[in-house]
């Protein structure tokens, strides 16, 4: 069983094409959000999937660190989403690209998320772009948060001590196009691997022409070439990991 362990089914404009394709699709796909709209979208997705027979669908909550400025002040209203999620995310810190959020705003709302984390001894899925030292040392405050690290492609110091503390590490579209990368991912030890597409929009990003919820077999062979394994065993290791999470 595939499974997708970050991507955005709200983002997805053509949701008739998404349905059809999740009906067709034979794996487990984790539905990160944005806010608390994406996150209700995501849960439609799901019910309606669910309803009709396909992909197995885990909305979970979060708020991105470019969203945190609508949220620094009303971190009560983020509980009873906190509460609902089984798994949480996307969350962190993203200095590069989300510069109209301020960044006291992101820590307040990334610790305000991780100390629930912490407490239930949740996964959540963390955002780390230009802000991968400050995630490292408040992450080093809740220990036991479940921490999954999201594409990462910042200092490979800082992934090397990620590596240490266990924390787990998903790959996604980009690995096949950079050597660094693949540095990583051959660091990564295999009981701690995840795979990604981060759709409907990375893909496209990166120059590619696809953002289909199969795309994530692209990625699994891609992963399994680069690790020089059977892809049969690649996938068997990634849905161990991922149940090790998940159930």
């Amino acid at each position: 069983m595939l499974i997708d362990f970050h991507t955005h089914l709200d983002a997805y404009t053509d949701k008739t094409a998404l349905y059809e394709q999740l009906r067709n699709f034979d794996g487990t796909i984790i539905a990160a959000s944005m806010d608390i709209d994406s996150y209700k979208q995501n849960l439609r997705i799901a019910e309606i999937i669910s309803a009709e027979g396909g992909a197995k669908i885990i909305p979970t909550f979060g708020i991105h660190p470019a969203c945190s400025q609508n949220w620094a002040d009303k971190l009560p209203e983020l509980d009873p989403f906190l509460e609902q999620s089984a798994l949480i995310g996307e969350i962190g810190l993203d200095y590069e690209w989300a510069k109209d959020s301020p960044q006291d705003k992101q820590i307040k709302v990334f610790r305000h998320i991780l100390g629930h984390c912490n407490i239930n001894k949740k996964v959540c899925v963390i955002h780390t772009k230009g802000a991968e030292q400050d995630v490292l040392d408040i992450l080093s405050d809740y220990p036991d948060a479940k921490i999954v690290i999201h594409w990462y492609d910042g200092p490979e110091e800082i992934f090397k001590k990620f590596m240490e503390r266990g924390y787990r590490a998903s790959f996604g579209v980009q690995t096949v196009r950079s050597p660094f990368l693949q540095k990583l991912l051959k660091m990564t030890p295999k009981d701690r691997l995840l795979a990604e597409t981060d759709n409907p929009e990375s893909e496209i990003w990166l120059g590619g022409t696809r953002s289909d919820v199969g795309l994530i077999k692209k990625v699994y062979a891609d992963m399994a070439q680069i690790l020089e394994c059977p892809l049969q065993e690649l996938e068997a290791q990634i849905q161990s990991n991922a149940e090790s999470l998940l159930f």
